[in-house]
């Protein structure tokens, strides 16, 4: 019986696609909405109405927000390997630039992020490294190198600092899997 009357709950939904729906976003969240695929800003604290028939709907939030990077392992520019980790803070200040052009925004940001912090240790030995940590100009360095990689994208970097930093030694262990075993 259920199968039988399952057209009905297909022809309702059918239907409901032609009657326009809203989104209400808070003051954190910005939206675009996809009208027949071509993107429009939906600015954060404001209703808006959209027809689901020919229309898509994607948000994210567009203040303030922080996020820890995976600890990776670098080799420094005197041969040195190390261990780093790192945290970012950015604001996203146009997100036109970021959801119709990447396809997971933070996993974006942070891989980007990543990228940079390994550019600027790479460049630097252990000694330069620790002394510009000390310093504060490790973080400064680590910020500017962001910002240009995710200004593009328009992500507003505010800070980009090192939470981990120590020597490390790598060991790789093979293991072979014979038939006979």
């Amino acid at each position: 019986m259920e199968s039988a009357l399952a057209w009905i709950g297909q022809v309702a939904e059918w239907i409901g696609r032609w009657i326009p729906r809203w989104v209400v976003l808070d003051v954190m969240t910005g939206g675009i909405k996809y009208v027949r695929g071509r993107p429009y800003y939906c600015p954060p604290g404001r209703i808006h109405w959209y027809w689901p028939a020919i229309t898509t709907f994607d948000t994210y939030p567009v203040v303030r927000q922080a996020d820890d990077l995976r600890s990776q392992t670098i080799v420094t520019a005197d041969n040195r390997i190390i261990i780093v980790g790192g945290m970012i803070v950015y604001e996203v200040d146009d997100l036109m630039k970021l959801l119709p052009r990447v396809f997971k925004a933070e996993q974006a940001i942070r891989d980007m992020t990543l990228a940079c912090i390994h550019s600027v240790c790479c460049g630097l030995t252990l000694d330069e490294l620790r002394r510009m940590q000390r310093k504060g100009t490790l973080d400064t360095k680590l910020r500017n190198e962001a910002r240009k990689s995710l200004e593009a994208f328009g992500v507003g970097v505010i800070k980009v600092q090192l939470t981990d930093l120590a020597p490390a030694r790598v060991l790789k262990v093979f293991q072979t899997v014979g038939k006979d075993e």
